[in-house]
């Protein structure tokens, strides 16, 4: 009897916990790209490297490496976006002079706007 009433509160309760986990992860998820403008560098584009990476169960994001020589170092540029269908990658190609608007995090600068020398600000 106890059993009757005891298993079915349980689910309840772990599906409930579940379902605030997924909705915590899906709007972690839409905001990775949103990035603070604390700082910006400016450099020229040596290489672009793209990958996909799971961020929670069957959430996967973009991540794009821009490796920028400044003329002193070579800087790691990296941007981060959901990988939905409405998601539109930007392109980089190798000589272009950037400046990227964002922040450091342990020795790579995330950014979300950049301009190009061929292109206006995204």
């Amino acid at each position: 009897m106890v059993t009757a009433i005891v298993i079915p509160i349980l689910f309840a309760y772990f599906y409930y916990l579940t379902k605030k986990e997924r909705r915590k992860y899906y709007e972690k998820w839409t905001k990775i790209r949103n990035v603070k403008e604390e700082a910006w560098i400016k450099g020229s584009i040596i290489d672009v490297q793209e990958r996909k990476e799971r961020y929670y169960h069957h959430y996967f994001i973009h991540v794009i490496d821009v490796v920028l020589d400044d003329g002193y170092k070579k800087i790691i540029a990296r941007t981060q976006l959901p990988a939905t269908d409405l998601t539109e990658k930007p392109i980089f190609q190798k000589g272009e002079t950037i400046i990227c608007y964002g922040q450091w995090h342990d020795g790579i600068f995330l950014f979300e706007k950049f301009l190009t020398g061929h292109s206006t600000e995204v």
